[in-house]
């Protein structure tokens, strides 16, 4: 099965647009479309439903896209092996959470890119969070991720970052500003501001609420957790958060622990651990640690 129409196959089942995928791939679009015909042909299915306005996966294109990812990766594996000089080639997807500052990502990236200039590397940020990257590990259509959550998943590799303490986060004129520490309970009945569902700040949190039977009522959700405080200091909520999040200069806002019950957050990257850590998936982990800053946690 040929190289380059598996990965014409790939950037086309990521763009599902015929014009972006052909100018990634450095080919015409009459290129393009022949290659997916001959591998459709090939496989003696149908990979992706066109239309004058669309272009979508079928289910025997769903199928196949992580064999087609293996297939390519174990290809460039086995060419690095023997080659001269052991450089690196082929691709690698590293999945995001946005307003990652931990993480210096555009300075890993570019190391990665100047140490590893024959691989091919993206950069995609989840609008789903954590959930969303833990699918796209699966499916294959990212190596890497980095998340917000305490994963547990036997089928994941979960290198941990940093993890966050939880502490309530109310407006300084709130009624409980003054008290040394809170419950659960005492905060049950409030309207709360927090990330979307899929992200695992929320799951955190929700948890330990499920846990104690509590109600609790998300009435903004935010999808960047850094602007969670500036809803709060005008009092459209309360929220729980890494006290990091709060900057001791800003008198809008109060912080109190909780007394109760400890919630913890975890930010980890994450690889699959079912397969064999390529060297590419390798060589960027061992870059992690350099951009790692514990200043700017978010």
């Amino acid at each position: 099965m040929d190289k380059r129409r598996l990965e014409a196959f790939v950037q086309l089942s990521q763009e599902l647009n015929f014009t972006r995928a052909a100018r990634l791939l450095n080919m015409t679009q009459s290129t393009l479309s022949a290659a997916i015909r001959t591998l459709e042909i090939e496989l003696d299915v149908v990979l992706f439903e066109r239309s004058t306005r669309s272009v979508a996966l079928t289910d025997h294109g769903r199928l196949f896209l992580p064999h087609a990812r293996a297939a390519i990766s174990a290809l460039d594996s086995a060419k690095s092996a023997v080659s001269p000089s052991g450089g690196l080639k082929g691709s690698l997807t590293v999945g995001m959470l946005n307003g990652l500052r931990m993480i210096d990502i555009p300075a890993l990236a570019g190391d990665f890119h100047r140490r590893h200039p024959d691989v091919q590397l993206r950069l995609e940020a989840a609008r789903r969070g954590t959930d969303e990257l833990v699918e796209r590990l699966g499916d294959g259509s990212v190596d890497i991720a980095f998340v917000g959550s305490n994963l547990t998943d036997k089928r994941l590799r979960v290198i941990p970052i940093r993890s966050y303490k939880l502490q309530l986060i109310i407006p300084s004129s709130h009624s409980l500003a003054k008290q040394r520490s809170a419950t659960l309970d005492q905060i049950a009945q409030e309207p709360f501001v927090d990330m979307p569902r899929g992200f695992g700040q929320r799951a955190a949190i929700d948890g330990a609420f499920t846990r104690q039977a509590l109600p609790r009522s998300v009435q903004i959700e935010v999808a960047e957790l850094k602007m969670i405080p500036d809803y709060v200091e005008h009092g459209l909520g309360i929220a729980l958060l890494p006290p990091e999040l709060v900057p001791a200069a800003r008198p809008g806002l109060t912080v109190i622990p909780l007394r109760d019950v400890e919630i913890e957050w975890t930010l980890s990257v994450v690889v699959k651990a079912v397969e064999a850590t390529s060297r590419t998936v390798s060589a960027f982990l061992h870059l992690i640690p350099q951009y790692t800053s514990s200043d700017h946690p978010f």
